[in-house]
């Protein structure tokens, strides 16, 4: 039994940890240390009703929660149904509820979740609680009177401190009002710092916000409170008033101490340095490292008006970009010249931007940051999409490939003999990095063959078909395992694919432009390259380093092999999964959701680019226009990107080029236009490369020009067969001959 309370209590404390805002939260999960403080620690102390009781029905909230916990307390727990169901419709308030926790204790609303007829009140009325609880220790009056007795015996002090942090965070505005109030005589300014100092860590937020007020007195004196709390997290925060030059010197002083008190050593002996610290923790906020808690999130600002820190609600992202952009903007500040601030600074700004507007919005609805982001330069530029990459933020990492493409010279892309930071960024994962590295690349127009080029053409010609799937490779040497976990990652969104051996998934990887991510088994040996082989050439070649890779395997092999997260960064986890709903858990980042719109406008783009690709006849990438010629004859006889489809497929030199431009022609329920711009480009094809049409084709075109007569097709189709023989050309007809295919081209 105090094994199945004691989960309970876990489970409805965690419930109160979900509820309300990140400083809300602070403050309220000392809802129930309440009931301590006042001496209500379970409901033993309650006064257990009697059968003399009830013989008097119970109808208010307090007497029906007295015949609830009674019931509920002698194993009742069905009797107790219709009381609890009276009460619920009572809808109690918050001092009910305060008055059933003062005199029952918590314990009481706990024990409904021991018996499973109870169980569904258990989690409502616990989080009814924690928000009263919260209403009730967070009162303006509440804390304002208790803020008077700091001044008085050290009994009422004690007592005023107790009840203090139990408004947490809400606790300190009215705490830096006092401290600002004037005539506040030295020893009553002390004790007033000391309970601010006494409060707990929920009051770290509107403390550090303190810092940034315009009185450097009150700075300081939230400084010397950030350092008596003892949480080393403020200590970024505390850097830059302890470095900059500007900074007042009481401030900087009190900013010192506090560093000193919070990780015992003095401020100029501090392992990093202070840009380092600056830079190292907006870091952490761009990566999503710093736990906020869940949305919305309070961020705490100065409050000019009332002169004092005030409590505000934003998203979490939000609340990340916030806080990482003023913490680069300080490490520049002191070091103007930081590549690393440099670089965190602008992927926070542009990701900030585009969660603003969203990503098919951007720039279009931001101009100004979007130019800001160029003028950064193509050096640092490259240092942001490579960031990005790394930190799979594939949004971010193709606005800056946009960026980067429209500062640099064509001829960048050849200058080193190395893949260029926008080839590189074709080869990793996410769909819409890949899709914007290759555009920029077709917009630079490149007159000279550079590494990589082959992979745009293939890159472009996967967004044709307007079907574009994340692509996922299991290795897995046990094929019924491999095969039962590639069809969870179908379920979950991805064209997965299952290789037998090392060898074969690391081939399969970096021969195809789209894998987002590679599941690996932990026991992979026998045929070919072990688990480390394969992984040690999945992260030596730059097509496959960037790509997620997840060992999966029984739960303790990653603490026995702790050494493959030190030699292979990057790397992680999932315990072997049995059913979907278990992978999808584990591997969180799912494959993104484009919208039809979306890919809808990317294949009509894609086939445009191709269509530049083969004007430039002599260019570096068109030769490979070939590889794209599945897609393109699919995508021919599609409304959107027929035409564009059409003018590529006139520039490659392959048989199925021509016949699929046949076919189209021949067609009658194809518009007439788009007909008459596809025997166009036929021609032009026949005449570069020769006739490859089949000799079917060839005799149906010729049936054609008698069906169409003196139309306008008719005219051009008359065109197609005098340029396929023009040896032997005739008005209005032609009869093919008896072959079955047409001669070889000719040059």
């Amino acid at each position: 039994m105090n094994r199945n309370r004691t989960q309970v209590n876990r489970r409805c404390r965690a419930n109160c940890r979900a509820a309300g805002t990140i400083a809300g939260r602070m403050a309220v999960s000392l809802a129930f240390f309440l009931a301590i403080a006042t001496g209500h620690g379970s409901g033993a102390h309650a006064q257990a009703p009697g059968p003399e009781l009830f013989a008097k029905e119970p109808r208010t909230p307090l007497e029906l929660w007295d015949a609830i916990d009674y019931l509920v307390r002698t194993d009742q727990a069905k009797k107790a149904l219709p009381y609890l169901n009276k009460f619920m419709k009572s809808k109690p308030d918050d001092a009910t509820l305060i008055a059933i926790r003062n005199r029952f204790g918590p314990g009481s609303i706990l024990r409904l979740s021991d018996d499973p007829v109870t169980r569904p009140f258990a989690k409502p009325l616990t989080e009814a609680l924690v928000v009263a609880a919260r209403n009730y220790a967070t009162r303006p009056e509440r804390i304002t009177r208790f803020i008077g007795s700091l001044t008085k015996t050290a009994p009422e002090r004690e007592y005023a401190i107790r009840r203090l942090r139990e408004a947490g965070a809400y606790a300190v505005p009215f705490l830096v009002e006092a401290l600002s109030r004037k005539g506040l005589r030295g020893e009553e300014r002390q004790q007033i710092l000391h309970a601010m100092g006494q409060l707990d860590n929920s009051a770290v937020p509107p403390l550090v916000a303190v810092l940034e007020g315009p009185d450097p007195v009150l700075a300081a004196d939230g400084a010397t409170a950030l350092g008596m709390i003892g949480d080393e997290r403020a200590i970024p925060y505390l850097t830059a008033p302890a470095a900059l030059p500007d900074t007042p010197p009481g401030l900087r002083s009190a900013a010192r101490e506090a560093i000193t008190r919070l990780n015992g050593q003095p401020f100029d002996a501090q392992p990093r340095t202070p840009t380092r610290v600056l830079t190292d923790a907006a870091w952490q906020y761009h990566r999503h490292q710093v736990e906020l808690g869940d949305e919305p999130v309070v961020v705490w600002t100065w409050d000019k008006q009332r002169n004092t820190v005030t409590p505000g609600e934003v998203s979490l992202t939000e609340a990340e970009a916030t806080v990482g952009l003023r913490l680069a903007k300080d490490a520049l500040r002191l070091s103007p010249g930081d590549r690393s601030a440099q670089i965190i600074q602008l992927s926070l700004t542009l990701e900030k931007a585009i969660e603003r507007v969203g990503f098919t919005s951007f720039p279009a609805q931001d101009q100004a940051t979007f130019s800001a982001a160029k003028e950064a330069g193509p050096s640092l530029l490259t240092d942001v999409l490579k960031a990005a990459i790394a930190d799979r933020k594939t949004d971010l990492a193709a606005v800056v490939a946009s960026a980067l493409g429209s500062v640099i010279d064509r001829k960048a892309l050849s200058a080193t003999g190395r893949p260029h930071a926008l080839v590189d960024a074709i080869y990793a994962p996410g769909r819409r990095l890949q899709f914007a590295a290759a555009k920029a690349v077709v917009k630079l127009a490149p007159t000279e063959k550079f590494p990589g080029s082959s992979r745009v053409v293939s890159t472009l010609a996967r967004f044709l078909p307007n079907q574009v799937l994340p692509r996922a490779i299991v290795i897995d040497a046990n094929p019924n395992r491999g095969s039962q976990l590639a069809g969870f990652l179908i379920n979950l969104g991805y064209d997965s694919e299952l290789e037998v051996t090392g060898k074969q998934g690391f081939v399969a990887a970096n021969t195809a432009a789209d894998v987002e991510l590679i599941l690996i088994s932990y026991d992979l040996f026998g045929r070919g390259w072990a688990l480390n082989d394969t992984l040690a050439n999945l992260k030596a070649d730059s097509r496959t380093a960037a790509i997620p890779i997840f060992i999966y395997g029984p739960l303790n092999f990653q603490f026995r092999h702790p050494n493959l997260e030190l030699d292979y960064p990057g790397i992680r986890y999932l315990v072997q999964p049995v059913a979907t709903a278990m992978l999808k858990r584990q591997i969180k980042d799912m494959p993104l959701a484009l919208g039809r719109a979306e890919r809808a406008g990317y294949a009509r783009e894609a086939t445009d680019l191709l269509a530049q690709i083969g004007k430039a006849r002599n260019g570096p990438m068109a030769a490979n226009l070939s590889l794209a010629e599945p897609a393109l004859s699919a995508a021919l006889f599609d409304a959107q990107t027929g035409r564009a489809a059409a003018t590529v497929l006139g520039d490659v030199p392959d048989p199925s080029a021509q016949r699929s431009l046949a076919d189209l022609i021949l067609d009658p329920s194809r518009p007439v236009g788009l007909r008459k711009d596809s025997i166009g480009e036929l021609v032009r094809s026949i005449r570069q490369f020769g006739p490859l049409v089949t000799a079917a084709q060839e005799a149906r075109l010729a049936s054609m020009v008698r069906e169409e007569g003196d139309s306008e097709l008719g005219t051009a189709l008359e065109t197609v067969i005098r340029t396929l023989r023009p040896a032997k050309p005739k008005a209005g007809f032609y009869q093919p001959t008896d072959a079955t295919t047409t001669t070889a081209p000719t040059q």
